[in-house]
């Protein structure tokens, strides 16, 4: 039996401090009652028993010694004291006990999110950081934001790498917790029911396109998450998988990433164009109108052409159509995304438009007022131009180039070249059977140490239009790789700028970290990592059907970023309005959407210049460029 008891006691120091608090407390106030009722039957001038109750309670949580003519009362008195120091003691030491426990469990990051309106990153990536910094830009118009990261790293170790992202002025806090988030119940602390956005975030071992999969499914078991679910997958195979499931946006880095160095090779400048675009701190890509502006847009733009209502709106540009788009719940379908769709096409109630615009309070603030209605636009020059073959030389491989040749191939001009020098012991090379079927492109492959003095010898500088420096990311670490990257981008911009050659450094960095390392003042070199990625898991949690206007853009067969000559649109150097521009584009069957202005003391400096008032006026150069979305 006193085995059994001691059991039970040590059970409850060990599990239940608060318990043990309680049991003291009863325990204490029973003695005390025992007490009170020995002195009330010894102590003839004593008046009741609650009265020495009241004042035994007294001596022990305040100890005094109460001298008795009588020795027991007395000893009974001196018994009290000791009790209340004995239990003032314990009541210490077990309340110490408790906050420390709480104290121990918030590090250990297991306490509950009573958050709402929050964005939730499920797993530990690089992408974090700049992830963090775009929402703090995002939020900068609420009163109050969250962002909360689950994974199983130690909370402490994660607020110490994230919280100093977070700029000072910022109104967005940042919330970990430590905890499985393939567990549904470890998914219950961060309350996904009332999360804004969740993102899976995908790493670059073997086995996170597996972990992406358990943490998609434990989500789906919940039927109260609604909001969207954006998934970062690395395998093809995997990511058609995970389309079959409900709620989930999937998307691969590596297509995007290649996709983005593709179009950057093809026209140096466009990257200027999509990094302003994919960042909250520029212009941005939305759909409009929103529900209080539905009156707005029923009033004034429903029953018109797509060509009419492009004059519409004043410091905005409109590029696409979203059909059949319902208001309530917004489920557009994917394939209802349409850039730059028929001119004529008369836009109906169920439609909501695309704009690029620099935030979505002013967009309509022109719309009713008919700015352009009476303006005699200007026919301007209509020259056609044909791009030329480009020569292309790309320093290293990896597995995911295999996807840029075959972008390149669509998005080059027919005779294109490419030189190609990797490293065979650090990567095995491209498919020889995909490069035998490439007919617009010409591929030269150099196996040669890439840091080499002989490797940078042998490229043909005086051909070459952009070098591409891919990193070693099959055999090499993150940072392995990026130091090599890193080497070459110094030898390669040492030739250039020393040979003073005009050509376009695209690199291939894989932390992001690394990247702000070599970037520098001139905007025809840039670097693609994943902040790139970051920035577009973070375009599509604010809202996920910019997927296919990002798809549309990017991929050949639909609508795509081009960058016109100045000289094909003006045909001297007087002033033109942008206004004039977006006229002669229309009636090319092209939307200008903005210009890029070089100076002549400075070719290398580009001033990207996206959706202007369409009353501004411009005084373009041969050098400058009209950014304009168009089929061809």
């Amino acid at each position: 039996m006193l085995q059994k008891f001691k059991y039970r006691f040590d059970l409850l120091i060990s599990q239940n401090p608060k318990g043990l608090l309680v049991l003291l407390t009863i325990g204490a106030l029973s003695l005390l009652a025992i007490v009170s009722g020995l002195i009330t039957f010894f102590d003839s001038s004593s008046t009741s028993f609650w009265t020495n109750y009241e004042d035994v309670i007294n001596i022990t949580l305040s100890p005094s010694i109460k001298v008795n003519s009588s020795i027991l009362l007395t000893f009974l008195y001196v018994f009290v004291a000791a009790l209340g120091l004995l239990f003032i003691s314990v009541l210490i030491g077990i309340l110490t006990s408790i906050i420390e426990s709480r104290i121990i469990e918030l590090r250990r990051g297991r306490s509950q999110v009573l958050e709402s309106n929050h964005s939730v990153f499920l797993g530990w990536s690089n992408k974090l950081f700049t992830a963090i910094k775009e929402l703090s830009e995002a939020n900068k118009s609420l009163k109050k934001a969250s962002i909360v990261v689950l994974t199983i790293r130690d909370k402490v170790f994660m607020e110490e790498y994230l919280l100093r992202e977070i700029p000072a002025n910022s109104t967005t806090k940042v919330i970990c917790r430590t905890g499985d988030p393939s567990d549904s119940k470890d998914l219950e602390i961060i309350s996904p029911n009332s999360a804004r956005s969740i993102v899976l975030l995908a790493t670059d071992d073997e086995f996170s396109d597996s972990m992406v999969l358990k943490r998609a499914l434990a989500l789906q078991k919940n039927d109260l998450v609604t909001c969207p679910v954006i998934a970062e997958v690395n395998s093809a195979e995997n990511a058609e998988a995970l389309k079959l499931l409900p709620k989930l946006t999937v998307i691969q880095p590596r297509n995007f990433i290649m996709r983005l160095l593709a179009q950057s090779l093809k026209e140096p400048g466009l990257s200027k164009v999509y990094s302003e675009l994919l960042t909250f701190e520029g212009k941005e890509i939305y759909f409009w109108p929103q529900i209080k502006q539905l009156n707005l847009f029923e009033d004034h733009i429903v029953g018109r052409t797509f060509k009419e209502v492009v004059y519409e709106f004043e410091n905005s540009s409109l590029i696409g159509i979203v059909h059949d788009y319902q208001s309530l719940g917004g489920n557009a379908q994917t394939n209802a995304v349409k850039i730059l769709p028929n001119l004529d096409y008369v836009i109906q109630s169920s439609d909501r438009l695309i704009l690029i615009s620099e935030d979505d309070s002013t967009i309509g603030g022109s719309v009713g007022k008919s700015v352009f209605k009476n303006l005699a636009f200007n026919n301007l020059a209509n020259q056609a131009y044909t791009y030329k073959p480009k020569h292309i030389t790309i320093v290293g491989w990896h597995n995911w180039g295999d996807i840029l040749l075959s972008e390149l191939q669509m998005q080059l001009p027919g005779g294109s070249h490419i030189d190609l020098y990797y490293n065979s012991e650090l990567s095995d090379g491209p498919d020889l059977s995909l490069i035998e079927v490439l007919t617009n492109l010409k591929v030269s492959i150099q196996v040669q140490n890439s840091l080499k003095k002989e490797t940078f010898e042998a490229i043909q500088w005086e051909k070459t239009d952009s070098v591409l420096l891919l990193g070693y990311r099959d055999k090499l670490n993150l940072q392995q790789a990026d130091s090599y990257t890193l080497l070459t981008f110094t030898h390669i911009k040492f030739i250039r700028d020393s040979q003073k050659r005009d050509i376009n450094i695209c690199c291939e960095i894989l932390d992001p970290k690394n990247g702000e390392l070599i970037e520098g003042t001139r905007d025809d070199e840039f670097v693609a990592s994943d902040e790139l990625v970051a920035k577009y898991l973070i375009q599509l949690s604010e809202n996920k059907y910019l997927k296919s206007v990002y798809t549309d853009l990017l991929d050949e067969s639909g609508s795509e970023l081009f960058l016109r000559p100045a000289f094909t649109y003006v045909s001297n150097h007087d002033k033109v309005s942008f206004a004039d521009l977006v006229n002669t584009g229309l009636e090319r069957n092209e939307i200008v959407i903005g210009i890029q202005l070089k100076t002549a003391a400075n070719n290398h400096k580009i001033n990207s210049i996206l959706s202007p008032a369409k009353m501004s006026s411009y005084q373009l150069n041969e050098q400058d460029r009209i950014i304009v979305i168009a089929n061809s």
